[in-house]
């Protein structure tokens, strides 16, 4: 779902006369028909090693044994890096001539493919997508099939495949719903546009008009115009055009005008795509070929091409259909079937990708971010591909415009992201990447998958890969940061924004300063944000003594595992790809580094050339600075067990943990959980919020919702950031440190403090929280959440749940801001109408018998004409049942948080008072705990007072007005 709020979008992404040409050759060795008396042998990826009963192949020529080994490159998946194999889809024949042909002289890429990786040994698939439809990939892998072991992946469906085919281009749909379109012809030309639209990209623009008697737009609020084919404008006209029903005589004088207009208009604006104009028309049949309306709009330059789609099985008057197509540059077809729809309707996209080839227009695309397996041992990681057209660039077929297909390279969004690393952007710092058209590739606030049920998997959300940068950087209200990144422009902004932490509990609000440029050769935009006024500086430490001896004194002793650390954060200090490397950790590699540097031992090992220097020589002096901490932290052990005490800790800008358990016994699962929370320092919330706060402040905190559980021994934590300042002049965060402490030494502190007399001359005037039975005490920290309580169950819950008259009026006193956020990647539980009706049969079952019957009876003969043995094995003609609808679909949620206002901590202010209740009056007394993020409250708990309901921070769902929400598609898509 969409916020209600006007963006720009890009105009194009390429133009077709800005494409740059290459002389670029492809070795086609032979592209005729294979004359051999012995056919040609290839693996298919499907049958590879792959034996029947006795032991022989299952395919004499394509399942051939095939060497697999796992790689930890490739995420341990066993692969072959010698070869590539190939997969081959199952509407296509695996032993056709062209097929043949074209894999065989394709399989000189392999020495293409292992020459790639020698050069850059963080490359991970490389592969080439053929026009005749077989996939071929490096390294070769064993294909695993799709559902009901039908394998539907077919390579010329995906954006990859088509964005590298085929210009950006603006299309207008044309489908006919007259009478004679009914049954199963509909059923088809659904279809044919749902694939149709399907084969759109972002940097296409496109519309959809049905018409019988008279012409109308699927989506109303689209009128007149053509609208970005992002995915969510995709998904909202293919729900539309579901809804169609036929009847009527066809005018197709009318919609043809129309169509050609719109593509005049819109072209005149300045929008849209400015490469390739078409107009699809899919129809059972026409009267007669509307020459003049052609010749009005389209001769004699024929600058947009017409692609007609014939519907149905035994149709008449076909060849006026065949001359629209063909007398407009374009490509005319018959789909007689289901089973028919996609090998059809993707040969437009060879047509528009002719001009491309005949003048040799070598145009490198990127995709959109996706999920895919990366090298990084961590299962699915963001990743993008780029990817080239391949062109037959023979003499003899130089004009006949032949595209032989793609090929492509997936690259981890992580490697793009070494251009930002997070020592450069320091806590609070981050950087973030995206299109052309404003969408996200990476920002540290996407979340591309999360979990619904406790305990449960992660899901992977179907919108994340169009997450627009609006939707993350909230705070920018008049969009200048996104529309100047998606013009490409380099400058700098500055504004507030709000961070949320800890899904959704916390929120920060600091200013921001925005710096942004655009990536050379590619569609994306760099941004780096900077929080203000600490974030523009660093403390930059290197150990400038390099000699062995000093060396090994500063340098490796630190290093080496002690009884307190050091723990590195998860961040790339050294490629970890040799073989001698791949059982390494981070710090054994830099241990290793440093032993073999070249500058100091004369040696040059390949992972010397690994590691980044400037991480290293950080991680050095962090390591050095903080090993004094060993016999400090052993040294006040007495007195810190006294306090309840358990772990304390220290995390450095350059990644460097170290810690100190005072337990003599620490729990394991604990220990690894605690590391596993802090490790990433600066980027972890402890230190994020430390440094929020400031110097000479103590951030408090404890589990959410502790208290409703059955574990009463838990922890506080607390930490503390260490500013460096030179003089009187600015500041620099170098390190947090930190301590955990058992909650109920920390609460009997709280007690005893509260029992001591200010006043010492009248102690009997002096009474303790715990002694008061009309008192209620409480220590909430910046986010409203219960510290200390005397009810325990209430510890780690927000007070709003428990008081909301309360709450409120700490609003009212300034103490707490209200901030209102909004979550647009959020995930809601769906509640369909399909699935309400299904239950309503089930509860009916004669009901739902007779259905079915009366149906069977009415369809039966079309679909034992109509229907192919495909379609039966690839399920591409079902009726969706209530089970098979998602649970949960994506939504905008909203969720109100609170934060504390630290301004008021100046002074030693007091705050006292009473709310006037119904028959009662309840005083309070508020003040903000110097040098921390903590607010004691104390409250009379004799009279209760209901004034105000109590508070939900769950997040809600935000529902939005229809007309509302279409005109936000239209302003996504047009506003230039």
């Amino acid at each position: 779902m969409l916020r209600p709020k006007e963006k720009i979008s890009a105009k194009r992404a390429f133009r077709c006369e800005e494409r740059t040409t290459y002389n670029i050759t492809t070795n086609t060795t032979s592209l005729a028909p294979s004359t051999a008396t012995t056919p040609y042998e290839y693996p298919n990826a499907m049958l590879i090693n792959k034996k029947d009963g006795d032991g022989n192949p299952i395919h004499p020529r394509l399942a051939q044994d095939f060497m697999l080994k796992e790689n930890e490159h490739f995420n341990d998946i066993p692969v072959n890096m010698e070869r590539s194999d190939v997969q081959v889809p199952v509407n296509v024949y695996n032993e056709a001539p062209d097929v043949l042909n074209a894999v065989k002289w394709s399989k000189k890429l392999d020495s293409v493919f292992i020459e790639n990786g020698k050069k850059d040994p963080t490359l991970t698939w490389q592969y080439f997508g053929s026009s005749t439809g077989f996939f071929r990939q490096y390294p070769g892998i064993e294909w695993e099939p799709g559902a009901n072991d039908i394998d539907e992946y077919d390579c010329r469906n995906r954006g990859w495949y088509i964005q590298a085919a085929t210009s950006p281009k603006d299309i207008v749909i044309v489908v006919d719903r007259s009478g004679s379109m009914k049954g199963l012809r509909l059923e088809i030309a659904k279809q044919t546009v749902d694939t149709i639209i399907d084969t759109l990209a972002d940097n296409d623009f496109f519309n959809v008009i049905a018409f019988n008697k008279d012409v109308s737009y699927i989506e109303k609020c689209f009128a007149n115009t053509l609208v970005q084919a992002t995915s969510d404008n995709k998904e909202l006209l293919k729900n539309g055009v579901q809804q169609l029903e036929a009847d009527g005589m066809a005018n197709f004088e009318t919609s043809l005008d129309t169509a050609f207009q719109m593509l005049r208009d819109f072209n005149t604006t300045g929008q849209g795509s400015w490469c390739n104009q078409a107009i699809m028309v899919i129809t059972d049949g026409a009267p007669r070929n509307y020459e003049q309306i052609f010749r009005r709009y389209n001769h004699p330059d024929r600058r947009v091409r017409v692609f007609s789609y014939l519907i149905g099985r035994e149709v008449g008057e076909s060849a006026p259909v065949k001359w629209m197509a063909c007398a407009n540059k374009g490509y005319y077809t018959q789909i007689a079937t289901l089973a028919d729809v996609q090998e059809n309707v993707m040969k437009y996209i060879h047509v528009l990708s002719r001009p491309m080839v005949i003048r040799r227009a070598h145009g490198t695309i990127w995709t959109n971010v996706y999920m895919d397996s990366s090298n990084t041992g961590e299962g699915l990681a963001l990743m993008t591909t780029v990817a080239r057209p391949v062109f037959d660039m023979r003499n003899k077929t130089s004009l006949e415009g032949n595209l032989l297909g793609v090929v492509g390279i997936d690259v981890p969004v992580s490697e793009l992201m070494k251009l930002a690393p997070p020592l450069k952007m320091g806590v609070n710092g981050y950087a973030f990447i995206i299109t052309n058209n404003g969408y996200i590739l990476t920002h540290p606030d996407l979340r591309p998958t999360v979990v619904m049920e406790p305990g449960g998997d992660p899901i992977t959300k179907p919108n994340y890969n169009s997450v627009d940068l609006g939707e993350v950087e909230i705070s920018d209200t008049e969009e200048k940061l996104r529309t100047s990144m998606v013009k490409r422009e380099t400058g700098s902004l500055k504004f507030k924004v709000q961070e949320h932490l800890d899904n959704m509990k916390r929120i920060m609000v600091h200013e921001n300063s925005y710096y942004f440029t655009q990536i050379d050769e590619t569609p994306f935009s760099l941004g780096i944000a900077i929080p203000s006024p600490y974030g523009k500086y660093f403390v930059e430490g290197s150990i400038k003594d390099r000699s062995k001896g000093m060396l090994r004194r500063n340098g490796l002793d630190p290093l080496r595992k002690g009884a307190t650390g050091p723990v590195l954060a998860k961040w790339k200090y050294c490629q970890l790809t040799t073989a001698e490397a791949n059982n390494m950790t981070q710090l054994d590699a830099i241990v290793r580094y440093l032993e073999n540097d070249n500058k100091i031992t004369g040696k040059s090992p390949t992972i010397a050339k690994q590691c980044n220097r400037e991480l290293v020589d950080h991680v050095m002096f962090d390591a050095a600075i903080t090993e004094v901490l060993d016999s400090f932290w052993i040294a006040v052990k007495g007195n810190s067990t006294k306090y309840g005490i358990q772990q304390v800790f220290v995390g450095t800008k350059g990644g460097v943990t170290r810690f100190y358990s005072y337990l003599e016994h620490p729990d394991e699962m604990t220990e690894r959980d605690f590391i596993n929370k802090t490790k990433n320092t600066i980027q972890a919330t402890y230190y994020k919020r430390a440094a929020e706060l400031g110097p000479d402040y103590f951030v408090y905190s404890v589990p959410f919702d502790q208290g409703l559980s059955n574990d009463t021994n838990f922890v506080v934590t607390a930490s503390t950031a260490i500013f460096l300042q030179k003089g009187s002049g600015p500041r620099a965060v170098a390190a947090v440190a930190g301590l955990q402490m058992n909650h109920e030494s920390f609460s009997n502190l709280f007690f005893a403090a509260t029992a001591q007399c200010a006043d010492s001359t009248s102690p009997e005037n002096c009474m303790g929280c715990e002694e008061n039975d009309d008192l209620d005490c409480y220590l909430l920290d910046d986010g409203g959440y219960i510290v200390v309580s005397e009810q325990s169950e209430d510890i780690g819950r927000f007070y709003g749940e428990i008081d909301g008259t309360m709450m409120s009026e700490m609003v009212e006193l300034n103490l707490y801001d209200k901030i209102d956020f909004t979550d647009y990647q959020g995930m809601c539980r769906t509640t369909s109408a399909d699935s309400t009706a299904a239950a309503t049969r089930l509860l009916n079952p004669i009901i739902n018998l007779i259905g079915y019957i009366l149906w069977w009876s009415k369809e039966l003969a079309v679909l034992l004409a109509q229907f192919s043995l495909y379609n039966l094995l690839s399920g591409q003609f079902e009726y969706t049942s209530a089970g098979s609808q998602p649970d949960y679909a994506p939504c905008d949620k909203a969720v109100t948080l609170y934060k504390a206002n630290f301004s008021l901590n100046k002074g030693n202010i007091v705050f006292d008072g009473y709310i006037d209740c119904n028959d009662c009056q309840k005083s309070f007394n508020i003040k903000l705990v110097p040098n921390s993020n903590l607010i004691l409250l104390v409250v009379d708990s004799s009279c209760s007072c209901n004034l105000v309901p109590n508070f939900n921070l769950n997040p809600r769902e935000v529902s939005y007005i229809l007309p509302v929400i279409a005109s936000l598609h239209r302003h996504l898509s047009v506003t230039s």
